[in-house]
């Protein structure tokens, strides 16, 4: 009976740490989001990868940063596409969080990419505007193709999902989909995989809300040939059960929550 134990604690085990832990914009539970202060933490605190956004300047440049504009998070409000990258990267992107975070600001994707570790931890790099900022995602990345398996793409946007895709034909791309439409309809989740199929793109990255996650959707997916991360998972019962469920990789605002969750 304790050997019975001992290879199903073993199991369990294995099953948990092949869950990859994927730090929400850096560790932004305890860190500014999206600075290289929070990709940092991540990494010291062992996350398996950091989630980013990325938008195109005015001056066809790349700016990491999730909202529009700059006003939650920087205080000042300048709307990210019309502005340049120089007027942007200035801007003090922490004090919101707290004063000791006063000396962050808002990074280039260059900068982010530059803080990732040597080895198996990776990027995945959320496009937040349109196809427009592939061939510039193309020239940043480009350099980096010894370094494939550290890099993955994730888009809302199927037209941008598509292009990196083709552009970049060697990093993993994943269609994001939340769980309802814009107009608060139901997500098609077989027609979303018959376009995410058709577009060749590697898989799907779906939020925890409003899918019927269980183990026949998970099926569904897998059967399709497709890679199957989840987004955002902030409480332990949650990350328990998607691992459970057998999903790749779980996105979390909190990544030392998440692995003790698991363990």
């Amino acid at each position: 009976m304790n050997r019975f134990f001992l290879v199903m604690f073993a199991v369990t085990s294995m099953s948990a740490q092949a869950v990859e832990i994927i730090a929400h914009r850096g560790f932004s539970a305890r860190a500014p989001e999206n600075t290289l202060g929070a990709f940092e933490l991540a990494w010291k605190s062992g996350s398996d990868a950091c989630e980013l956004d990325v938008y195109l300047t005015a001056d066809g440049k790349t700016a990491v940063i999730h909202d529009k504009d700059t006003k939650r998070t920087a205080g000042v409000k300048l709307g990210v596409a019309v502005s340049k990258q120089a007027d942007l990267t200035v801007l003090d992107a922490g004090s919101w969080k707290s004063a000791e975070w006063s000396n962050e600001k808002i990074p280039t994707l260059e900068q982010a990419l530059a803080t990732m570790p040597e080895g198996k931890r990776r990027f995945f790099i959320e496009v937040k505007c349109g196809a427009e900022i592939v061939p510039e995602l193309k020239r940043i990345l480009e350099p980096m193709r010894d370094r494939a398996a550290q890099l993955a793409i994730i888009a809302f946007n199927r037209e941008a999902a598509v292009e990196s895709k083709k552009a970049l034909p060697w990093v993993k791309v994943y269609r994001l989909a939340s769980g309802k439409t814009k107009d608060k309809k139901p997500t098609d989740l077989t027609q979303l995989i018959a376009d995410t199929k058709a577009d060749q793109l590697d898989g799907l990255d779906l939020s925890m809300a409003d899918f019927p996650w269980d183990e026949a959707m998970v099926k569904q997916i897998r059967d399709a040939g497709f890679g199957l991360y989840v987004w955002t998972v902030n409480k332990p019962a949650d990350a328990q059960r998607f691992a459970k469920l057998g999903v790749d990789g779980i996105t979390t605002d909190d990544p030392v929550m998440a692995r003790e969750a698991l363990r």
